[in-house]
């Protein structure tokens, strides 16, 4: 008995400390910072050839965390984004070359500065620009939000771009005020330095800059108004690294060293767009970045447009209570309402809705299945409604009249029927989702026109990736229109026995 006694204790003992081990390695495994960038300023942050988020910002991360013992969570999102997701708490910190400013401090906190960089003038080489004076009335392209937006904006307080007539283009990514430059859609694009080297080496032929060494400024790390003892733990880390090498180690890597893919020209046309290809979809690994958003498109699109049309269905039984009960019911109530909201507001809110105020920033496939899905559920249903009501009222007296009740009527006689009225509308609803899926990068997720995005932004070719990307899905729905048509003839067999 005192054995059984004592073995009982010892694997309560072991039991205890499995249960504390596991507890001590969820503690541990809940340190973790999760890190909001804008993977489109090289060489601070951009999408390797691997389809990684890496760059300067990232390496210095990672370093502070290995020192600190943090796991870092990369989180790529817009930059406009990123203050708002640290003040929801969404983000634990932001590192994305954010520059230090009095505005930006009264809604974040900033670490000890790690860089100091001066804003660039970026130009054709045979429109050679002098000083920042010389861009007054002229078309200027930024990157929205940042300090090159603030400095050539007009304004009261601005003392040196002055002509109310000065054009500023504002776009998402540097990348793409470069190619706007390029296409000669602007005079110039300011932004910070080592972006603007980067952009310059990357287009050597054709474009050059100029540093405004009045402009100095200096990047942190940001992180939420108050949370101290992270603050705390990141400038700790950083002045670890800062003695012990690291750090100069990630500067010789990213910000000295040339990570730009060298491409072959050739004076034949046919050769250089075969070269071109070449450097967009092979040498920079463009066509991994092409398959994988194909797969998250699809894999959206698909469990979308399962979850609308069951919702679909609901909602149309719902409403149609009204037309049995020939007035409105609660259920039609909540149908409409349903239907009118999700009719009434673009998609893009309520994507943006489910995903930083719902979800928090997180879980952004999760809330882009949702939000495509309920939102399909409003068109879907509108089509079943319309599918059930062009059967012939005396489908359902006679069905009752064979004792059916109204389930069974609705089940076996008219659904089937209001199916195949339904399905040309349904398939199209189907198409027309797939095509909306293409908003999904803006809440974080790489999908066929996301790695669209990523490809020019490495490589400043807007036309191959583009092209290719239309291509895609047009392939996607003409073979989804072909394999409704097959289906939709077969669902009519039965109608010409």
């Amino acid at each position: 008995m005192k054995r059984k006694t004592r073995l009982i204790c010892i694997f309560a003992l072991l039991i205890c400390f499995i249960i504390g081990g596991c507890a001590s390695q969820t503690d541990e495994e809940k340190k973790i910072i999760k890190v909001g960038t804008n993977a489109e300023f090289p060489p601070f942050e951009y999408i390797n050839d691997e389809g990684e988020v890496d760059g300067f910002d990232m390496a210095i991360m990672r370093a502070i965390g290995e020192e600190m013992g943090y796991e870092i969570d990369i989180v790529n999102m817009e930059f406009k984004s990123l203050a708002a997701s640290l003040k929801t708490g969404a983000l634990d910190a932001v590192a994305a070359g954010m520059t230090v400013t009095e505005e930006r401090k009264q809604t974040v906190d900033f670490s000890n500065s790690y860089y100091g960089a001066v804003q660039s003038i970026v130009f054709k080489k045979d429109r050679a620009v002098n000083s920042l004076a010389e861009l007054n009335g002229k078309k200027i392209a930024v990157q929205e939000g940042t300090t090159g937006d603030i400095l050539v904006t007009p304004a009261e307080d601005n003392e040196v771009i002055t002509d109310s007539s000065t054009e500023v283009k504002r776009f998402k990514k540097g990348a793409d005020a470069i190619v706007e430059l390029k296409n000669g859609g602007v005079d110039a694009v300011v932004i910070d330095s080592s972006p603007a080297h980067s952009f310059v080496a990357a287009n050597q032929e054709d474009l050059t800059y100029l540093d405004l060494s009045d402009t100095e400024e200096f990047y942190a790390i940001a992180v939420g108004k108050g949370n101290q003892e992270l603050l705390d733990d990141i400038n700790e880390g950083l002045e670890r690294i800062q003695n012990n090498g690291v750090f100069d180690q990630i500067v010789d890597q990213y910000i000295n060293g040339n990570t730009v893919n060298v491409r072959q020209t050739s004076n034949n046309p046919i050769m250089q767009i075969i070269y071109d290809c070449k450097y967009v979809f092979i040498d920079t690994n463009g066509y991994q970045l092409l398959l994988q958003g194909l797969g998250v498109t699809i894999g959206i699109s698909f469990a979308a447009v399962c979850l609308g049309i069951i919702l679909g269905f609901v909602i149309a039984l719902m409403k149609l209570t009204e037309t049995r009960k020939k007035r409105k019911t609660v259920l039609s109530v909540i149908a409409n309402i349903y239907i009118n909201i999700l009719r009434g507001t673009p998609v893009m809110v309520q994507l943006l809705i489910m995903y930083m105020i719902v979800f928090r920033s997180n879980m952004a496939y999760l809330a882009a299945i949702l939000t495509f899905g309920i939102n399909s559920g409003a068109y879907v249903a509108e089509n079943i409604r319309a599918g059930i009501m062009a059967v012939d009222n005396g489908q359902m007296e006679g069905g009752r009249s064979l004792g059916f009740t109204y389930a069974q009527t609705m089940r076996y006689i008219i659904l089937p029927q209001a199916i195949k009225n339904a399905f040309p509308a349904l398939g199209n609803e189907f198409i027309t989702l797939l095509k909306e899926t293409s908003i999904v990068g803006y809440v974080a997720i790489q999908d066929l026109t996301k790695a669209a995005d990523f490809i020019i932004s490495r490589t400043y070719e807007a036309f191959y990736p583009l092209i290719a990307i239309a291509i895609i899905y047009f392939i996607l729905v003409w073979g989804l229109t072909q394999l409704l048509a097959v289906v939709e003839r077969r669902m009519r067999q039965s109608d010409l026995r």
